[in-house]
């Protein structure tokens, strides 16, 4: 299943960079996680590849001698195609995703070292591994795409060599290099690619785009607006409905937390500590989940007192701010301690916050 909906807008822009005969070398999709910054990665890649976009020239000529003309192209990516069955099976040979762990992973001559599937950043092995990649051919395609996910993950010294990369660039080879945290890539990275703001998709595109695929209109509703304007999220529920199952678990949890003391945080906060050691992934979603709550706060704020939205967007700030402790790798307990001790107390009616003592 195709993971891109909405973003029209980005779509066309994509199509004129592939139009171009010379389109950028490197890209940078800025934006938020979940929001479709990896499948519009790929729609450029088919794009560039797609056979009904690049048609081969016809053979032989007119009954005169004189060349036939180009067979007429399509607008939009056909779908069918080799180049884009494989883009989408995620299994063309010329459209790689680079992630943290052991992909393209290339010692120097001469030396090993040991496999590191679950390496929390790109390293330059991985890096120097590109970098011979690209001074090849592509095995089939007209453009290589290489896609770099999460490009603030690269490791102190991947991201000077990548650079080098980017400044002599290969012309059958287009980076895509994808972010959440664009300011934390080195700025002369970000000046040598175009950038691609991808921003949260709303809710009624959604809600199509899930229904256009087959899914139940009232579960296609009820995704749409869990998922926050982030597709992905979105047709992750609708592919696991335990998932929206345990959000809401989770939403309640997060109403009884808001509601307690300091002593109730601290346990909850001994247990995310201890769980972001063994699945990082199921507390990024109960991060998610905070959001969430605190965002409905917000909303509910809005319509009453102006000081009644302090207690809500100090929640929301300190989310955000553990988010940037985790990802430069402080010690987790301490972080989580902070984010709910700056958390206000919020009754489970929803209808007032008080800050902390300050002594907590």
């Amino acid at each position: 299943m195709d993971a891109l909906i909405g973003h029209g807008e980005i779509l066309r822009e994509l199509a004129a960079i592939a139009a171009t005969p010379e389109p950028p070398h490197a890209l940078l999709f800025a934006g938020p996680e979940s929001t479709g910054r990896v499948p519009l990665a790929r729609r450029l890649a088919m794009y560039l590849n797609c056979e009904a976009l690049h048609p081969a020239p016809p053979a032989g000529g007119s009954l005169f001698g004189d060349p036939l003309p180009p067979a007429p192209a399509a607008t939009e990516p056909c779908g069918t195609c080799r180049a884009c069955r494989l883009i989408l099976e995620d299994a063309h040979p010329d459209v790689l995703t680079v992630r943290p762990g052991d992909t393209l992973c290339r010692p120097r001559d001469g030396e090993s070292h040991p496999a590191h599937p679950d390496s929390a950043d790109i390293r330059i092995c991985q890096v120097r591994g590109i970098t011979e990649l690209v001074a090849r051919f592509p095995f089939e395609a007209r453009t290589r795409l290489i896609i770099i996910d999460p490009a603030d993950r690269l490791a102190e010294y991947a991201a000077p060599a990548l650079l080098k990369t980017l400044e002599e660039p290969p012309g059958h080879t287009v980076f895509c290099l994808v972010t959440a945290s664009p300011e934390r890539l080195l700025p002369t990275i970000r000046s040598r690619c175009r950038r691609i703001e991808v921003r949260p998709v709303p809710r009624g595109e959604i809600e199509a785009g899930l229904r256009a695929r087959g899914i139940d209109a009232a579960l296609a509703a009820e995704a749409a607006a869990a998922a926050r304007g982030r597709p992905g999220r979105a047709l992750a529920f609708v592919a696991d409905p335990d998932l929206m199952a345990a959000r809401g678990r989770i939403l309640e949890r997060c109403a009884a937390l808001a509601a307690s003391g300091v002593a109730a945080r601290f346990d909850y906060t001994r247990t995310l500590a201890e769980r972001w050691r063994s699945d990082q992934a199921a507390v990024r979603f109960e991060l998610d989940c905070w959001e969430a709550f605190w965002e409905e706060r917000l909303r509910r704020a809005a319509s009453g007192p102006r000081e009644a939205i302090a207690g809500p967007l100090e929640a929301l700030r300190a989310i955000a701010d553990l988010r940037e402790h985790l990802l430069a790798n402080v010690q987790a307990r301490p972080a989580f301690d902070l984010m709910l001790l700056r958390f206000p107390r919020a009754t489970l009616e929803g209808s007032t916050e008080e800050v902390l003592p300050a002594h907590a």
